[in-house]
């Protein structure tokens, strides 16, 4: 299948268009928020009239919505991810048990390169593209051939206890695993969700009734998080196009302006995944799916399951840990559970900051940004989510530059010097580490007697 041109990312409907022109935004856009408003009635319907529906029903229902939404949106371009889910499947099915995880992963990230290859050499700005859909469609495609793996192959005492609870012990129907890549609610923006998790939605086991035997109501959780949607909708809307990108550009400003500039420019550029993350989370437990257990300290249920991002924790936090735990939490469970658990010790950083560049495309941008933070990982040094970011942002190679060397590279320098040549200059005090272990030891087995 040859892929001839921009139109191939771009060819959904343009139905919306006269919409389009008079807010002044890209149909695609408008196709996309669309389809997220109708997945509110259609995620009510799902959970209330089709919650005591078949599971066969409650699979065809998500799956056709999803497709629709795809050809809505992207037209024939969807047929990719139609030839690299089925191909994924059928790998799956005839494929060696235990070579299924490496095989599907080596197809799925090879097509998605190729796809992102077309799309590089024709796309020269960011539109809602194909490329979206099919990033999450990897995640779910890889994450299914490794807990698939996990279930034939491997020993139950060789798997951690997460392995453990996604382990899959046969290959599923096409109908389930269908559902499960395509199913409306996450299809356009992720997050990723786990096929243990979705079926137990489907069979109507997934939510567990509380003490007082009641099942509890994800409604309350799933408006907080429609009205956060709306705040960030509005940032979009009113405060965001005073503060374009392009302007990092401007000379006629003294530095600590510019830096003011620069981080609330920076900022802005979060606000649609907040919007959209948010708002697919609500769909998500508009559906009933989302629960995670009940709070052990009061009781309440959480419907946390699904979210994928928290959006003070990221804007207040003090690390770059901080800040990775808070975003794209979706993204981050898939590169642990295909990359970091599964390399090697010594190179798990490393493995899954590449994985996450390969993943997000090819431009050297993406590289620059997830290279960076794993030398500031490695390092041992917060900074600024700006700094890391904006290559993510421009994408080429010539702006992200000129942008750290405005910085001096300092943030590169500190962070090699703390990885390479700090741990020579101040080593570590062994001696007193060995004996502040005898001493916790002692401590533990006082503790032990005493109880």
């Amino acid at each position: 299948v040859i892929m001839p041109g921009e139109h191939t990312f771009n060819s959904g409907s343009v139905l919306l268009q006269p919409l389009a022109d008079m807010v002044g935004v890209g149909v695609d856009k408008i196709n996309f928020v669309g389809c997220l408003a109708v997945s509110v009635p259609y995620a009510l319907f799902y959970s209330r009239v089709l919650g005591k529906a078949s599971e066969r029903t409650r699979q065809i229902y998500p799956l056709f919505i999803g497709l629709c939404y795809c050809c809505f949106c992207f037209g024939s371009a969807t047929k990719h991810l139609l030839a690299n889910s089925l191909i994924s499947y059928a790998l799956m099915s005839f494929a060696p048990a235990k070579h299924i995880h490496w095989l599907i992963f080596t197809f799925s990230m090879s097509y998605l390169t190729w796809v992102h290859f077309y799309r590089w050499n024709y796309i020269s700005e960011y539109t809602i593209d194909i490329t979206g859909p099919f990033m999450v469609c990897v995640q779910r495609l890889t994450t299914l051939a490794f807990s698939l793996h996990d279930g034939l192959v491997k020993k139950e005492e060789e798997l951690s206890p997460l392995q453990k609870r996604e382990a899959i012990k046969r290959v599923p129907d096409l109908l389930p695993f269908l559902s499960y890549i395509f199913h409306f609610q996450s299809i356009l923006t992720g997050p990723l969700s786990y096929f243990t998790d979705y079926i137990n939605l489907t069979r109507g086991t997934h939510v567990k009734k509380n003490e007082n035997g009641e099942l509890p109501d994800a409604s309350a959780e799933a408006l907080v998080k429609l009205v956060k949607a709306g705040f960030f909708i509005g940032i979009i809307a009113f405060l965001e196009p005073r503060f374009p990108p392009s302007a990092i550009n401007r000379t006629d400003m003294n530095p600590i302006q510019w830096t003011i500039y620069f981080y609330f420019i920076m900022s802005f550029q979060r606000v649609p995944y907040y919007f959209a993350w948010y708002f697919a989370d609500a769909i998500y437990n508009l559906s009933g799916f989302g629960f995670n257990g009940y709070d052990a300290e009061t009781g309440e249920a959480k419907w946390d399951l699904a979210t994928n991002v928290h959006a003070w924790k990221v804007e207040s936090a003090q690390s770059m840990k901080e800040t990775l735990d808070a975003w794209n939490v979706g993204t981050m469970g898939w590169l642990r559970r295909v990359a970091f658990d599964r390399a090697p010790k010594k190179y798990r950083v490393l493995s899954t900051y590449l994985l996450s560049a390969w993943w997000h495309g090819i431009f050297m941008g993406y590289y620059l940004t997830f290279l960076t933070a794993a030398l500031f990982t490695i390092g041992g040094q917060g900074i600024l989510m700006a700094y890391t970011a904006y290559p993510f942002l421009v994408l080429h190679w010539q702006p992200s530059i000129a942008l750290y060397q405005r910085f001096y590279f300092i943030g590169h320098l500190m962070a090699l010097f703390c990885a390479v040549a700090l741990p020579y200059i101040l080593p570590p005090p062994r001696q007193e580490k060995k004996v502040q272990e005898g001493v916790k030891g002692d401590e533990n087995e006082n503790m032990k007697k005493t109880e």
